[in-house]
C-alpha cells in the first residue's frame, strides 16, 4: 500500500468538496473526519467515501451551508433538524451541543433528523472525550441488514460508539456496526474481486454467500444473531423514531437516488463526569481497569488482550508519523476525484 501524509489528504478532500459548493468550514470538518478514519485503519469510512459525498453534493441531496436548527429545546434534551446537510457536520455540532448541555445539567442528549451519512462514529465520541466528557453516538442507516431469522433487508448497519476518557492510558473507544461487518467492507471486497467469509451476508436466495456481489444483491446479517439484531432495531428506534426521522427502508440508500436526501437520524449523548464520580477519579479508575484487563493471561490463539479502540489508537500514532497506508480502492477514488475537480491528486510519500 502507498502511504500518504494526513495533512495532504485533508487539504485535498476539503478542496474537492469546496469545488462542488461546500463551505470551507464544513469541507474541512468532513475531510478531517474521513482522514481520522483512515488514520485509525477504518478505511471503509475514510477518504474512499469522499466520492459519494461529492456525488450527493453535486446532485443536491447534501445541501451546503445547512445549519443544525433547534426544533425543540428541553434543557438537557434537544431535538435538531440537519436540513439535509453533511451528516458529519451535523453530528459534530450535535455532539458539541450535547457536551455543552452535559456541563450544565450533568447529561446532554441531542437528537438529529433529516441528516445524511455521518461516517465513523468514533470521530464524535473522541470529540466529546477531548472536551472532558463521556460520549455516546448512535446513527441509523439505509436498509442493508436482514433481521435475525429473515432473508430480506430491513435494518441499517446502525452503528454505535461509546468513548470514555482515561488518564495515561488510551481512552476506551467502542465503535461498532450492529451488522457482522460494515457494508463498506463488502463493497471493498467486490472492488478487489476477493471472497468474503460466509458469516457476513446472505445472497438473494437467503443462503450464506462468499461472493461479495451476491452479498450486495442480498443482505448483510446482524452480529451475534438475535442479540445484534435486537441492538440494531433499538438503535434505529432511538436515532430514527425518537427523533421523528426516517427509519429502516424509509432511509434513502447512500449510493442510490442521489437527488434525494437520505433522511438519516443520529442521537448524540454526553455525560459530564463531574456530575458523577468526577473526571480525575474516572480517569484514574479507567487507567486501572485498562491495565488490569491488559494484564490478564491471553487465551489460546491470542498474544495479548486488547481493549476497545486500542489497536486503532496505535495505528493512529504510527500513521500520523509514517503516513497512512491507503488501500487500492481509496487511491483510485483520489485519482477520480482529482480528475473530476481539476486538481492534482495527493502524492504518496512511500
Amino acid at each position: 500500500m502507498s502511504r500518504y501524509r494526513p495533512e495532504d489528504l485533508r487539504r485535498f478532500v476539503a478542496r474537492v468538496l469546496e469545488s462542488a459548493g461546500a463551505l470551507a468550514e464544513e469541507a474541512e470538518v468532513v475531510a478531517d473526519a474521513l482522514v481520522c478514519a483512515d488514520l485509525r485503519g477504518v478505511h471503509s469510512h475514510g477518504v474512499v467515501r469522499a466520492g459519494i459525498y461529492l456525488d450527493r453534493l453535486r446532485a443536491g441531496s447534501i445541501r451546503p451551508g445547512a445549519q443544525l436548527a433547534v426544533v425543540r429545546d428541553s434543557g438537557a434534551a434537544v431535538l435538531c433538524d440537519a436540513g439535509s446537510g453533511f451528516g458529519i457536520v451535523a453530528a459534530c455540532r450535535a455532539m458539541d451541543l450535547a457536551v455543552e448541555r452535559a456541563r450544565r445539567y450533568g447529561v446532554g442528549a441531542v437528537g438529529v433528523r433529516n441528516s445524511n451519512h455521518c461516517g465513523m462514529l468514533a470521530y464524535f465520541v473522541l470529540r466529546a472525550i477531548a472536551q472532558g466528557a463521556v460520549g455516546v453516538a448512535l446513527s441509523n442507516a439505509d436498509a442493508q441488514v436482514a433481521p435475525y431469522g429473515a432473508r430480506a433487508r430491513y435494518l441499517g448497519t446502525n452503528p454505535l460508539s461509546v468513548g470514555i476518557p482515561a488518564g495515561e492510558e488510551p481512552a476506551i473507544v467502542l465503535d461498532m456496526a450492529t451488522s457482522e461487518v460494515a457494508h463498506g467492507r463488502v463493497q471493498a471486497a467486490a472492488v478487489r474481486g476477493e471472497r468474503i467469509p460466509p458469516t457476513w451476508a446472505l445472497g438473494p436466495d437467503g443462503r450464506p454467500t462468499t461472493d461479495p456481489q451476491e452479498a450486495l444483491r442480498g443482505a448483510l446479517v446482524p452480529f451475534g444473531g438475535a442479540k445484534g439484531s435486537g441492538l440494531a432495531l433499538v438503535v434505529d428506534v432511538l436515532a430514527g423514531l425518537v427523533t421523528g426521522g426516517r427509519s429502516g427502508p424509509e432511509i434513502v440508500p447512500l449510493y442510490e437516488e442521489l437527488q434525494r436526501p437520505q433522511g438519516v437520524g443520529h442521537l448524540m449523548l454526553a455525560l459530564w463526569p463531574e456530575a458523577f464520580c468526577g473526571l480525575r477519579a474516572l480517569r484514574e479508575r479507567v487507567d486501572r481497569l485498562v491495565r488490569e484487563v491488559r494484564a490478564l493471561p491471553p487465551a489460546e490463539g491470542f498474544d495479548r488482550v486488547w481493549l476497545p479502540g486500542e489497536l486503532e489508537y496505535r495505528r493512529q500514532l504510527e500513521y500520523a508519523q509514517a503516513g497512512i497506508p491507503l488501500p487500492e480502492e481509496a487511491v483510485a477514488v483520489l485519482r477520480q476525484l482529482a480528475e473530476r475537480a481539476g486538481l492534482a491528486a495527493p502524492e504518496a510519500v512511500l
